[in-house]
């Protein structure tokens, strides 16, 4: 089966970057840009209807903030995943971006080439950092929200993977080896699967991969 595109909605104030942006994505193989908005209201307005893979955000904008607009979308639709840009690196906006949901942050002077690795790695569920910050503190970025989120969402593609495997019997750091991720990062999703499911132990995430014929009885 032919694996499906990334389905793309580009958010930033700046005309000409956002076009720019909207070229060079649909000249990429594997993504497709279905919309684009200049200014965070327009994002939340359009968002739900367009129904994204990824959202690629600028953060500073005028009239609704790429934080604020990410943080609204996430709540209308969990299932649509947040890229961030930006021109310059604040560890606080990082911080805000990840604890509001969001699955990435670049800076706008990166390649193409990383940008869509974010882009599939966000679509998977998977969470990705540019530049000085290393992968390993994305874990503690992201503590206050998975701490917040609510029982019963969706897992994502990557949780889904981290569940089985720890079904089967593997630690999270061999899931973490397993499937070529940090294991810091590896320990954030089980995190998140133990909360979304309500799960005490690793007996409760074998009963819903049974439930669920992620494995077999």
């Amino acid at each position: 089966m032919q694996k499906q595109d990334v389905k793309v909605m580009i958010v930033d104030d700046q005309t000409l970057f956002r076009s720019g942006l909207i070229s060079l994505l649909n000249g990429s193989r594997g993504v497709e840009v279905i919309g684009e908005a200049a200014n965070g209201v327009q994002a939340v307005e359009i968002a739900p209807s367009l129904m994204p893979d990824v959202i690629i955000m600028n953060i500073m904008m005028p009239i609704m903030d790429g934080i604020t607009a990410a943080r609204r979308i996430k709540q209308a639709v969990s299932k649509i995943e947040i890229l961030f840009l930006s021109s310059s690196y604040q560890e606080s906006k990082v911080k805000e971006g990840f604890e509001c949901g969001a699955r990435g942050f670049l800076q706008k002077d990166c390649e193409l080439k990383e940008l869509l690795f974010a882009i599939g790695k966000a679509a998977y569920g998977d969470y990705y950092i540019s530049g000085r910050i290393g992968p390993d503190v994305i874990s503690a970025y992201i503590n206050t929200h998975i701490q917040t989120q609510r029982p019963g969402g969706l897992m994502t593609q990557r949780e889904r993977e981290i569940a089985r495997l720890l079904a089967d019997g593997y630690s999270t750091k061999e899931a973490a080896a397993i499937l070529n991720i940090s294991p810091k990062t590896a320990e954030t999703h089980r995190a998140s699967i133990m909360k979304k499911l309500k799960a005490k132990n690793v007996t409760d995430i074998v009963k819903y991969c049974i439930r669920n014929q992620i494995i077999e009885a």
